[in-house]
C-alpha cells in the first residue's frame, strides 16, 4: 500500500473516478451537438475528428484514473479481497 498512514479498515478515496464520466459526456451528450459543424480539419468531416479526439482523451482519462487508483492503494485492497475470497472458497470446499 502506498499510503501507510491509512488504518487497515479505511477505504481508499475514489472521488477521482468521477473523471470517467468525461468520455461518456464527450460521446453521448456533446457528439450530437457537433454533427452540424461544417469545418473539415485534416480533410475529414468534423464529427469524425471529434470521435478520434474523444478516443485519445478517453485513453488519457483512463490512464489518469489508473494512476490515481494506484496511488490510493486500490491494488492492495483488491489483493486483500481476492485473498479473503480464495480462503472463503477453500473453506466451503472442504
Amino acid at each position: 500500500m502506498n499510503d501507510t498512514s491509512r488504518a487497515s479498515g479505511d477505504r481508499p478515496r475514489l472521488g477521482h473516478r468521477w473523471l470517467l464520466l468525461f468520455p461518456f459526456v464527450w460521446q453521448a451528450i456533446l457528439a450530437p451537438a457537433v454533427n452540424d459543424v461544417a469545418m473539415t480539419p485534416l480533410g475529414m468531416p468534423f464529427p469524425m475528428v471529434w470521435q478520434m479526439v474523444g478516443i485519445v482523451l478517453t485513453s488519457v482519462v483512463i490512464g489518469i484514473v489508473f494512476r490515481l487508483d494506484a496511488n490510493a492503494g486500490v491494488e492492495d485492497d483488491e489483493a486483500d479481497f481476492l485473498a479473503r475470497s480464495v480462503a472463503a472458497d477453500e473453506g466451503h470446499a472442504s
